[in-house]
């Protein structure tokens, strides 16, 4: 049975709360979006509220909210950093700082790749995180990561959310301020995350000329 007023929601609510109060600090102005309700509906079709929430020997499904300021490294398709407006840029790499559900203070590495389809609408696709960041994560003790990740959260204590982006569509707004949303599943972890699952969706903007932009994902995480 699915309810959108749960207990759960509430609690989701209040985390959404929390974390942003930690994130204070962030130019409200550049906040990316406003949390889609419909995104904080709790699937409770494995069970009740209760079973869920006291039996550690299974899965529970929990809210997962997440809010990053990130600097993005545009790439040449050789790998090179973009060093000129000239240069054309086909991966879009980056690092963040910012908070995450039950992890606190975060980091986030990430890694797309540009694409235009027949109707000139800009976009990314995933791209592997480990091309630009496998030593950084190697250091963190994050190892064996699948190509199709191409984002990673992680406390820097060992816990890690993996995910792949199904997608993301870029909407220019002015010549400082581009928007983006995108799907994302979650497809392991390490740490209290091994073998997590689940899927949300992500929003936020960049700055196409310094690479300075926010973002946030709200969905729901099985661990």
């Amino acid at each position: 049975m699915r309810r959108l007023l749960t207990f759960n929601s509430i609690i989701a609510l209040v985390l959404i709360f929390v974390v942003s109060s930690c994130m204070s600090n962030m130019d409200v102005n550049q906040e990316p979006v406003e949390p889609e309700s419909e995104l904080i509906e709790i699937d409770e079709s494995q069970g009740g509220e209760n079973e869920r929430r006291w039996n550690f020997d299974k899965k529970a499904t929990r809210f997962y909210f997440e809010r990053f300021s990130n600097q993005l490294d545009p790439r040449q398709p050789n790998g090179d950093r973009v060093t000129s407006p000239d240069d054309f840029a086909l991966f879009f790499p980056g690092v963040g700082e910012g908070n995450a559900t039950f992890m606190g203070k975060a980091l986030t590495f990430i890694n797309q790749q540009a694409t235009i389809d027949e109707n000139g609408q800009q976009g990314t696709i995933a791209a592997p995180v480990t091309q630009f960041y496998a030593d950084e994560l190697a250091a963190l003790g994050i190892k064996n990561i699948p190509d199709e990740v191409s984002s990673i959260t992680t406390d820097k204590r060992g816990n890690s959310v993996w995910f792949k982006n199904i997608g993301n569509a870029v909407t220019p707004i002015s010549e400082i301020r581009f928007n983006f949303e995108a799907e994302v599943e979650i497809i392991g972890g390490t740490g209290r995350f091994d073998g997590a699952t689940g899927k949300g969706k992500v929003r936020g903007f960049f700055n196409p000329t310094t690479g300075e932009g926010s973002s946030i994902i709200i969905g729901k995480i099985q661990f």
